[in-house]
């Protein structure tokens, strides 16, 4: 975690510290009202077998000192000064405990104070990005932001969601509470962020969290995830989000190539081209520079395999025998770039 961010979390941690304090007001200020009552019985029934009534300043501080359960004087004639001497500290013990364990629940379990916990930490955020829904493509969002280092604020309405606690894990705040919600976006400092991510399971609920988003902030980038196409298309001429992805549309290039060859690790259409990543071992390829693959055959290196993966290889770089490349070419090239890899002219 940079020093950034641990600063904004100090920050955050302070500010929600000071709003826990609180919880403290209901115990603090009966303790007060106990503290008078007590001084002022003290004033007309302390005083002790044979000693004068005690003055206003003694009353008071002998009064203190019984919250605390301290006897500093002798028991009172009086039985109403006696019944203050048994009875006051009972009363300054419980309220100081309940005080304390107010404080320290609103502390340590912030679950319980998630929303306001939320809106501090957020409110001290800039360039976040909210994402809506921690289904499996939500999922897969946050873990490859969380990979680029970005803070995300998500939110589940799902409070049974299996990905909450890995979430979680992987250093997202979570919200559980429905994004459509009144004053949910503004607990996420939607101002602030960098984009909004609309990502659940249902068509409807993200037109209407999108719709809401707008309505708030007119500059921030939002993507939607929609199933419909039709209804994507529409949305991005007609509403003028920046981007309506169809996760159908987006998936059945890769599919129908992936069916086709089993080399084919990712997919991308074009217009009407399909593009596809196929990734080879290294066979009929071997000796060739990586730089004599793109301009003879049309076939665009990504990345080698060497120890780890390696992008924007080297094009002096020679190919080795059992070399794992990675590279982008057209559908239709498929069957070709294996026939080359295999060793055929």
């Amino acid at each position: 975690m940079s020093w950034a961010r641990r600063r904004q979390r100090m920050l955050a941690e302070a500010l929600f510290h000071l709003y826990a304090l609180r919880v403290l007001i209901r115990p603090m200020s009966a303790l007060a009202v106990v503290w008078v009552i007590g001084a002022v019985l003290h004033s007309f029934f302390g005083a002790p077998v044979g000693q004068p009534d005690p003055s206003w300043s003694e009353s008071f501080f002998i009064s203190y000192n019984l919250l605390f359960m301290e006897h500093l004087t002798d028991l009172p004639e009086h039985p109403i000064g006696q019944v203050v001497q048994y009875t006051q500290p009972l009363f300054g013990i419980f309220l100081l405990a309940e005080g304390v364990v107010k404080l320290g629940i609103t502390v340590f379990r912030k679950e319980e104070n998630q929303e306001k916990w939320m809106s501090i930490v957020a409110g001290t955020s800039k360039g976040h990005v909210i994402l809506c829904g921690l289904g499996n493509v939500g999922f897969r969002v946050l873990e490859e932001l969380a990979s680029l280092g970005h803070d995300v604020f998500a939110v589940e309405i799902d409070g049974d969601c299996a990905n909450l606690d890995r979430a979680r894990e992987l250093g997202a705040e979570v919200l559980v509470t429905d994004a459509r919600g009144e004053g949910t976006l503004q607990t996420l400092n939607l101002a602030r962020a960098r984009a909004l991510i609309v990502a659940t399971d249902d068509d409807l609920a993200n037109l209407e969290i999108a719709m809401d988003a707008r309505e708030l902030d007119g500059e921030v980038p939002i993507v939607l995830r929609l199933f419909d196409q039709r209804l994507a298309d529409k949305v991005k001429s007609s509403l003028g989000f920046e981007v309506s992805f169809s996760t159908s549309k987006l998936a059945a290039p890769l599919l129908a190539a992936a069916a086709l060859d089993g080399a084919v690790v990712g997919a991308h259409r074009v217009g009407e081209h399909v593009l596809v990543v196929m990734e080879l071992s290294i066979d009929g390829l071997a000796g060739k520079k990586v730089s004599e693959l793109s301009p003879l055959h049309g076939i665009t290196p990504i990345a080698i395999w060497n120890q780890s993966w390696e992008t924007s290889p080297s094009g002096t770089r020679k190919l080795q025998r059992g070399d794992r490349l990675q590279v982008m070419v057209s559908s239709s090239l498929m069957d070709e770039v294996h026939a080359l890899n295999a060793g055929a002219a």
